[in-house]
């Protein structure tokens, strides 16, 4: 088998190179041969393949009687590149044609000259007489002319062939191997014309071809003749020898030191397999050529090297004569002696690719890891050579005790597969450096004396090199990388190990950078989907290296990420993300390059989704989930959400690119999603749910909390023991789904911070729901509670959400007590103000309390805290009423006796109308169940001095506004007066619309009994006075209207008659569309001017001053004088703020002669009668009537 494959891949190679040896050597058509030599027609004809090529040939030859060219045509029946010569004529002399190949494409013609001769000679052909036991020879019979040329071929000819033993009888040394079963036969098409001399071994016959095999040592004859009738005498024979193939180790040439003894060992090769041969062999003698130098055993080929020089050692095959095999032996001085290494795998061969590292500076191991270390001596000279060392040889290796690693002696099944002499196993235990020495001891050859030869090299042995990744996600081998369109994940890979003390000391590679490509910095990033493996080495150590795989694909899904709360109070974030999957279900090691290409939008207006972009404050949220990462994958967006009001609502992810132009097969964008109910609630709060204003507590306004959405939160309450207070959980989320738990409890704990199981006791309110709780204070001391409402984990819901609110309840009794006047409920501010007063020597009130007569107030009293907080509840008290110096001017209210006892914290006081001083008090008396005698002995200890107050009331009139409706024209020098009657002189005003009108401040000695106003716009404003000096205030108001003048009349009437001379005033009249009229001091604002048609009568002043032609004036009235006789008219005007004029009616005005009856006298007899005659008077308007006295 190894004959015919070698046979087959030289028969390969020489047709490789003589074709690309012709195709450097000619260029276009041409045949193989353009000299051929065959013999003449014979009885086994004889035939030439003449190949072309590069070419498509047409055949043509001169003589056609003595040759004959038969052309091959090639599959398409239209192309010849070969053909056939045979000689058809008998033979008459040597005789000379040719043969002609035109090419149909070019027209070249290329001429190939036959030559056709009888034979000389004939001869065998072989490579070598000497052939190797088991081993194949082919021999070959070549022809010869008269010439000694060589025929060109003798293919078809027919040849005998004998193997005959050199000596008679023995046996044969060689045996016959048909040629269909020889190498020859496994040719793979080109076979030329082995068939031919194939077919003619099968008929009984041999060709000119001829393998044998060697069987046995010795020699044999080999012959072959012609089988021809005309040419029976021409034969030829051989001698060949068969001998066993012999090979001496160590290998030819072979360096020793001097005084070194050699054991040669012998191999031969038997049935195709080297085996040793034992020495001493009875077939094998040794011997050297000079024996000065060395001297060698005879039979045992020991080698003893004796002085400075070469010789050759000799070991001869005694059964076959002169069948040697030589090694030359040379003895040398050493010149330098060097250390290699080289790694080893687990099972202690040689790591493949790796070459052994000679003596550096210093050799980079990794822990963990074997070595092989190697020692090499080189001789002295420009040819330097490795020194051949012996068991003899004085050569030492000392790891001088190294922690970092052990050194152990090669096993001998290695030694002796792989040939590894003066070498050690080092192995690698821990990092750190150390230091290997070898020596070698040797002859000088000056007087037997000794000289050293060493060499010292540091080993750092290094942990090895390891990806350092994220352990949360799981991947040790592998990393999984998303691709879309313009997004290139990036991912930093960190490396741990190789003695690297900064990034710079290790390289990274990737196997396709088109697909995974890889920075100095580690960074890699994925460009394309694929496979690619990236690996980091050490710059110390190239063996010193670690892969891992990285796989680029699309992403198929997306998912919303479990690690983050689904609900969280209104007022803060919620945060919220995604994870990406490959179609098999798997998660990437990293995608947040998809982050800003992910859209975010919450499904009502409860959440607003924030900057989406920000990953600092994100990832710092995600550290706390790290062990969640290798479960439900990593982040790849992520979203911040207000929750701006409560409410619940889906929170959508959208994931949208286009890959047509990168594949085809996409249809359109692909477009993921992944979507997550959310929700936001209202802060979990404990909300009073009892008034305490009639029980010594303050005031809670439960109809205000069910309505507002702002709801006061309760931190702490104070109770006197036996008393109790509701109070109302409100907020926290609200039940998920019925898969999902649902959580309200509450614990009670004691100042220590321990639960207590009394003091204080906690009850759902019996026909509410659960929400509404009661607290009932049992004995003294401070507590805390604590509530809590949520949901906890299910399908939807993946983390808790519990609210939690605390309130400290303290059951005391009250440091002291504090009276309200005439509030109607005890509000906290009034409180505080009423417990902070100044207060004289018997707890009673410095400042008195100013209130209307003639109304019934409420008198109320508290409990307060020693830090001067008002109690919830302090009813379990009893309280005493008393009044001083209130005789006819207040008397406690009788009709609220079958409701409120006499003893409650709240009584209703009868005011008289009467002003005067009345003083109020109140005293707490102890428990108004008096059982409890431990309790009331406490009571009594404070009530001595604290638990009483008293306030002095002020009764005064009810405060009053006039007008309570005023008209002010719109103009800013304009003025009004609103005059106010009764209550203090604490007065303070205010505007409901200060863009209408505004209060100036009263000149001095007049604030308590006016108020004056400035217009600012049109419009109409409420002018509330209240009296701050009654508690509470009371409040009287008037309404102020201003406006712009709509119209102006004369109120006189359509005409007036004056006489000549006399003057008459004018009543003007101004006001707005609805009939309201104007004050008369507003006229003065209004521009009013009287325009007078004649000069018949005349505007006159207060001074008498007359104006012919009318004139202004500010009063509500101007006066006429009249000047001539006649008629005419007058009217007046007034002027907007827009500028615009407003026109009163026209009235006519005649003046007249004073009237007179003429004539003046008159003397008449009786019965006698005269016409009178009257002249001068009015005309307008009248009739005349005489009258006689």
């Amino acid at each position: 088998m190894m004959f015919r494959f070698a046979f087959r891949f030289v028969l390969l190679l020489l047709v490789a190179v003589a074709a690309e040896a012709t195709s450097h050597l000619t260029s276009g058509p041409h045949v193989a041969d353009v000299n051929i030599l065959l013999p003449p027609k014979m009885t086994n004809p004889v035939e030439y393949r003449l190949q072309g090529s590069d070419g498509c040939f047409k055949w043509s030859w001169d003589h056609h009687d003595i040759l004959s060219v038969v052309p091959e045509y090639n599959s398409s029946n239209h192309c010849s590149t070969s053909a056939r010569l045979r000689s058809i004529a008998p033979y008459s002399g040597r005789k000379e044609t040719a043969v002609y190949a035109t090419d149909a494409y070019s027209g070249t013609v290329i001429r190939c000259k036959v030559f056709i001769d009888n034979f000389s000679r004939i001869q065998i052909f072989h490579s070598s007489i000497k052939l190797d036991l088991d081993g194949l020879a082919t021999l070959r019979v070549r022809a010869f002319d008269s010439e000694d040329n060589v025929f060109s071929s003798l293919v078809g000819l027919k040849f005998m062939w004998q193997l005959m033993p050199e000596t008679d009888g023995s046996s044969h040394h060689l045996l016959h191997v048909p040629l269909k079963d020889s190498p020859l036969s496994d040719c793979g098409g080109l076979c030329g014309d082995l068939d031919v001399q194939i077919e003619l071994e099968n008929s009984g016959v041999f060709s000119d071809l001829y393998v044998v095999k060697g069987i046995g040592i010795g020699h044999e004859m080999v012959s072959v003749h012609l089988l021809e009738t005309e040419f029976m005498h021409m034969a030829d024979s051989i001698l060949l020898t068969v001998a066993e193939a012999m090979s001496i180790e160590p290998p030819s040439p072979v360096f020793v030191l001097l005084g070194a003894a050699l054991q040669y060992k012998l191999k031969v090769i038997r049935g195709n397999i080297p085996q040793v041969v034992a020495l001493p062999s009875p077939h094998h003698r040794w011997s050297v050529s000079n024996s000065s130098v060395a001297q060698v055993d005879n039979m045992m080929g020991l080698t003893q090297a004796l002085r400075l020089g070469q010789t050759a050692v000799i070991v001869e095959d005694t059964r076959v004569a002169g069948h040697t095999q030589v090694s030359s032996l040379n003895v040398v001085l050493p010149d330098t002696l060097w250390l290699y290494i080289s790694p080893l795998s687990i099972s202690g061969d040689p790591v493949e690719g790796t070459k052994a590292i000679p003596s550096v500076a210093c050799w980079f191991v990794v822990s963990g890891f074997q070595y092989l270390i190697q020692m090499k001596v080189f001789s002295q000279g420009p040819g330097s050579q490795e020194i051949y060392i012996t068991e003899s040889d004085d050569i030492k290796l000392s790891d001088n005790q190294s922690e970092c690693w052990r050194t152990f002696s090669m096993p001998n099944d290695l030694v002796l597969k792989h040939g590894w002499r003066n070498s050690r196993i080092l192995k690698a235990t821990s990092q750190g450096l150390g230091k290997l020495t070898a020596s070698l001891t040797y002859f000088s050859g000056l007087h037997d004396t000794k000289e050293v030869l060493k060499v010292v090299q540091e080993i750092m042995v290094c942990d090895r090199i390891k990806f350092s990744l994220d352990q949360t996600n799981g991947v040790s081998e592998s990393i999984l990388l998303p691709w879309a369109p313009g997004i290139y994940q990036e991912v930093e890979l960190m490396a741990t190990g190789g003695c690297a003390k900064t990034s710079s000391d290790y390289k990274w590679f990737s196997s396709d950078m088109a697909t995974v490509s890889i920075a100095a910095s580690g960074v890699v990033q994925a460009k394309k989907p694929g496979k690619a493996t990236v690996k980091v080495v050490s710059i110390f150590d190239s063996f010193n290296y670690d892969e891992i795989v990285i796989e680029v694909s699309t992403p198929s899904s997306m998912v919303m990420l479990r690690n983050f709360p689904v609900e969280t109070v209104v007022g803060s974030h919620l945060q919220a993300a995604v994870t990406m999957k490959t179609l098999n279900g798997a998660y990437f090691y990293r995608c947040d390059a998809f982050s800003s290409s992910v859209n975010w939008k919450a499904g009502s207006e409860s959440f607003i989704v924030l900057n989406a972009t920000k990953k600092q404050p994100f990832l710092d949220k995600l550290g706390t989930f790290e062990h969640d990462i290798s479960l439900h994958g990593p982040p790849c967006s992520w979203a911040h959400l207000y929750a701006s009001s409560s409410g619940r609502t889906m929170l959508h992810a959208t994931l949208s690119k286009d890959y047509q132009h990168f594949d085809r097969s996409f249809d359109g964008p692909i477009v993921l999603k992944a979507s997550s109910r959310i929700a936001a609630y209202p802060p979990l709060i404990v909300q009073q749910a009892g008034d305490g204003s009639g029980f010594g507590g303050y005031w809670f306004n439960l109809g205000q909390s069910e309505t507002t959405t702002q709801m006061e939160a309760l931190d702490k309450l104070y109770l006197v023991p036996r008393t109790h207070v509701d109070v109302l959980l409100v907020g926290g989320p609200e039940p998920w789904e019925e898969d999902v738990d649902v959580i309200e409890t509450f614990e009670i704990f004691n100042g220590k911070h321990n639960h207590a199981s009394d003091g204080v006791h906690i009850h759902v309110v019996s026909g509410s729901s659960k929400n509404l709780y009661g607290v009932f204070c049992q004995t003294l001391g401070t507590f805390e509670l604590v509530f809590k409402r949520g949901n906890l984990v299910g399908d939807d819901h993946p983390l808790p959400a519990v609210a939690e609110v605390s309130l400290s309840v303290t059951c005391s009794f009250p440091a002291s007590i504090a009276l309200l006047v005439d509030e109607p409920v005890n509000e906290r501010k009034v409180i505080q103000t009423a417990a902070q007063a100044d207060r004289s020597p018997g707890r009673i009130r410095v400042t008195p309390v100013t209130v209307a007569n003639g109304q019934t107030i409420r008198i109320a009293a508290v409990g307060i805290s020693s830090s001067g907080e008002a109690f919830a509840n302090s009813s379990s008290l009893c309280l005493g009423w008393e009044l001083s110096n209130c005789d006819g001017l207040a008397y406690w209210d009788d009709a609220y006796g079958s409701q409120k006892s006499a003893s409650s914290w709240e009584r209703f006081l009868v005011l008289q109308n009467e002003s005067g001083l009345c003083v109020v008090r109140a005293t707490a008396s102890g428990f108004c169940d008096a059982k409890d005698g431990h309790h009331s002995a406490q009571l009594l200890e404070i009530s001595e001095s604290f638990l009483t107050d008293a306030v002095r009331l002020q009764l005064v009139s009810t405060l009053r506004v006039n007008p309570e409706y005023n008209l002010l024209f719109f103009n800013p020098d304009a003025k009004a007066n609103l005059s106010i009657a009764g209550g203090s002189c604490f007065l303070e005003a205010a505007v409901n619309d200060s863009q209408v009108v505004e209060v100036i401040q009263a000149p001095e000695g007049l604030q308590c009994l006016q108020l004056m106003l400035s217009p600012k716009g049109l419009g109409t404003a409420l002018v509330t006075v209240y009296d701050v000096g009654l508690a509470p205030p009371r409040a009287a108001s008037a309404l102020v209207q201003v406006a712009d003048v709509d119209w102006i009349k004369i109120r006189s009437g359509g005409e007036i008659s004056l006489m000549e001379g006399q003057s008459q005033s004018i009543d003007l009249m101004a006001g707005i569309d609805d009939g309201s009229t104007f004050d008369s001091f507003q006229y003065t604002y209004m521009d009013i001017r009287v325009h007078i048609e004649d000069h018949i009568v005349e505007l006159i002043d207060d001074d008498a001053t007359s104006s012919p032609d009318g004139g202004y004036f500010s009063m509500s009235s101007f006066k006429i004088m009249a000047k001539h006789l006649g008629i005419t008219t007058l009217y007046v005007s007034a002027r907007q703020q827009s500028g615009h004029e407003i026109l009163s009616q026209p009235i006519r005005v005649e003046v007249y002669a004073p009237p007179r009856i003429h004539p003046h006298d008159i003397f008449l007899v009786p019965g006698a009668s005269y016409m009178l005659t009257l002249k001068g008077g009015p005309t307008v308007g009248v009739y005349v009537d005489y009258t006689s006295y």
